[in-house]
């Protein structure tokens, strides 16, 4: 197996959303109870819930990302490559509709902008500039 075909990918995709994860919540459980006193705009209550929800909140940021980088490796670009009109379409739909659901948590203004900023540069970045087809099987079906 080829490592950077999409078998591969998958399993580097099943193993990195996880770590990922958990290096993100693990940090921000590290670094934020010393934060807290640096920055009072943070709303973090005295039990811990809400460095407990930040935490979260960044674990699954980080492993999104990760995700999607992972996916869409070898990060090469081929000009003439198809499909990219519909994984535009996708892409859209896909970044209003979880803003939209984000939007509707009741989150300040200013996060739903930075979710939805975030989602379309990352969506943009990898599903729609690369892709996650397997270029080895798009071609072995255009010689047939």
């Amino acid at each position: 197996m080829k490592t950077t075909g999409l078998p591969a990918r998958i399993v580097f995709a099943a193993v990195a959303f996880p770590l990922a994860g958990a290096a993100g919540f693990y940090l921000c459980m590290e670094l934020l109870p010393g934060l807290v006193g640096q920055f009072p705009q943070l709303d973090l209550s005295s039990d811990g819930r809400g460095i407990f929800n930040l935490a979260l909140g960044v674990s699954a940021t980080l492993a999104v990302t990760l995700t999607l980088l992972v996916l869409t490796m070898p990060w090469s670009r081929h000009r003439k490559r198809s499909g990219r009109a519909l994984r535009i379409a996708v892409s859209l739909v896909l970044v209003v509709v979880l803003s939209v659901w984000f939007a509707d948590m009741g989150h300040r203004l200013e996060w739903d902008l930075l979710f939805a900023a975030w989602l379309t540069y990352t969506v943009a970045f990898t599903y729609v500039r690369y892709g996650v087809r397997d270029q080895e099987r798009i071609r072995s079906v255009a010689q047939r």
